[in-house]
């Protein structure tokens, strides 16, 4: 073989390997890229209140004094907003030295529930939202002392 040939098929391989190189540094460059996607977006909130009663039943009032036995607790929507699958995250918070904290263990999660967007859906404190099986809060809240209910409302996408 003679070293122009030679020379002609290292030029060729230089030639090829660079190209090679280039075309990696190019899909490596691509693949870091990568795709990039925004937080969620939900149009809409939700407005509302968190109503008590000692029977589960109709008064609910806005406070509770002097309960001695059972009580519910129930979230109204209040105007319009989100409409959609939602879950509802129910918390016992107790008042210590004025201010509240979370009583471990006293929780109830609503997994599975579909607000309208209209004023006037309700939620209990049950894993589907529906008054059967509503949640006695008097089992957590065993000591005197002033008790609360946090509802944290969560789209499901």
């Amino acid at each position: 073989m003679s070293s122009r040939q030679k020379s002609q098929r290292g030029f060729v391989a230089v030639t090829l390997i660079t190209l090679l190189a280039i075309a990696l540094v190019l899909v490596v460059y691509a693949t870091l890229l990568g795709t990039f996607t925004g937080g969620e977006v939900v149009k809409g909130s939700v407005q509302g209140n968190v109503w008590y009663s000692e029977t589960n039943s109709a008064p609910w009032n806005a406070t509770l004094n002097g309960v001695s036995g059972s009580w519910y607790a129930k979230f109204n929507t209040t105007g319009t907003g989100y409409a959609g699958n939602v879950t509802a995250y129910w918390q016992l918070q107790k008042k210590t030295d004025g201010s509240w904290s979370d009583v471990s263990n006293a929780n109830v999660t609503t997994t599975s529930f579909t607000l309208t967007g209209n004023a006037g859906d309700t939620i209990y404190a049950t894993s589907l939202g529906g008054i059967t099986g509503n949640h006695d809060w008097s089992t957590e809240a065993t000591t005197s002392a002033s008790y609360r209910i946090k509802v944290t409302i969560v789209s499901k996408g």
